[in-house]
């Protein structure tokens, strides 16, 4: 049996990623589960990237993280489940872009939003920062995928 403390730390890390991963799975499930429209939209494996840039009177940060996407696509909102190095799962983010609240859990208001030719991008001011802005990109979307965004997202109200 090894007694190097830098073998516990491997197992205790490879520990921590198994179980943080069936948690977020079986949480994921419970939201889709929960929060899904009747005539809601799931997208899985969208690859893209999240963009953080805070603001500060003396500072600039700018954080940048590739990730996948599993996407809830709902009439009012959207439901990102990121995976950071496109495995390791992250909690839920909310987006609202209409004014009802129906079916969504802690939303965060989606600012505005861009879509390009097999991309999306959706820029909101998160609560937990007070000059900061994220901006997530959706890259290698298909036609198909890009029309249900633009249908959802162009009846903004």
């Amino acid at each position: 049996m090894p007694t190097n403390p830098f073998f516990y730390f491997i197992i205790a890390g490879l520990l921590f990623f198994v179980i943080s991963g069936v948690f977020f799975f079986i949480q994921k499930d419970k939201i889709i589960e929960k929060y899904r429209q009747p005539d809601a939209v799931i997208l899985k494996k969208i690859y893209g990237t999240i963009t953080t840039v805070h603001k500060g009177t003396l500072h600039y940060n700018k954080r940048f993280q590739w990730c996948s996407f599993d996407i809830l696509l709902n009439e009012n909102s959207i439901f990102l489940f990121p995976r950071s190095f496109y495995i390791v799962p992250r909690g839920c983010i909310n987006l609202k872009f209409r004014s009802n609240a129906k079916n969504t859990k802690n939303p965060t208001f989606l600012i505005r939003f861009h879509l390009n030719g097999d991309s999306v991008e959706l820029i909101y001011y998160p609560d937990h920062l007070l000059n900061g802005e994220r901006t997530i990109s959706l890259n290698g979307l298909n036609k198909e995928q890009i029309l249900l965004f633009q249908k959802a997202l162009d009846q903004q109200t």
